[in-house]
């Protein structure tokens, strides 16, 4: 139980690889808050699971890219659970759109969810471990924060907002609070529907490895990140992405 009395908050986990990483922290001793929004039926069903784990787990609506709406969750969580000693900002959107095509609207959504979402929290989280002086945050990013994508020039910006962000937020908050990220590449979520029925095969003959990730695979990751085997981790910024991106 590598997170054994742990209290973990992550951002987007009522499904996809939020889900897979809340129940991974459960089957691991921790405590979660899962987060959703407009996803209630999901959320409870991770609720449901994660409990069956031994932990307590709680629900909380809200949209991440509000800093109203953050503030209130954390007072929730203060008031469930405590003290927070990890944070996971998972919380996200994705969609293609032609840049000459691409609204301010969209745009705009695109870069509060992501960027504002993962400010709102992790400075949240960040004011409360500076108290107790330790606690870990961990960014969910993309390969396409280093590799961009076109039709996804949106996307790809703020996720590599999310890699500087996490790399400067680690040197600010070093010694005693932890901050890295996990940069998957294309995982098998219900957000691929979205692209159409042949974009997965077309996605997965890209890799070395011929194949999208699972969710799960990218909860291992973010568990390691966690745990205390990555205390001599900060500012880094790990990909889970069957060799799309290769690093070093």
């Amino acid at each position: 139980m590598r997170l054994q009395g742990k209290n973990v908050l992550i951002t987007g986990s009522s499904k996809g690889i939020g889900r897979a990483i809340a129940l991974e922290m459960a089957k691991n001793g921790a405590n979660v808050l899962i987060n959703h929004f407009n996803d209630a039926a999901n959320a409870l069903q991770v609720q449901q699971e994660a409990e069956s784990y031994g932990g307590k787990a709680f629900v909380f609506e809200a949209d991440v890219s509000s800093s109203e709406k953050v503030e209130e969750m954390f007072r929730f969580f203060d008031e469930k659970l405590g003290s927070i000693d990890i944070l996971v900002n998972n919380a996200g959107i994705a969609e293609g759109v032609p840049f000459t095509e691409m609204t301010d609207g969209q745009w705009d959504r695109m870069i509060k969810v992501h960027l504002y979402g993962y400010f709102h929290n992790a400075r949240a989280a960040a004011q409360r471990m500076k108290k107790k002086n330790s606690g870990k945050i961990i960014n969910i990013s993309s390969d396409l924060g280093s590799l961009g994508c076109e039709e996804f020039v949106h996307y790809s910006a703020a996720k590599g907002g999310i890699n500087a962000f996490t790399k400067a937020l680690a040197r600010e908050l070093a010694p005693d609070i932890l901050v890295n990220a996990v940069a998957p590449s294309g995982t098998w979520t219900d957000i691929l529907k979205d692209f159409g029925d042949n974009y997965p095969e077309e996605e997965a003959s890209k890799y070395p490895l011929k194949r999208l990730a699972q969710p799960e695979e990218i909860a291992k990751s973010v568990l390691f990140l966690a745990s205390e085997d990555a205390n001599f981790y900060t500012g880094q910024i790990i990909s889970p992405n069957g060799g799309i991106v290769m690093n070093g």
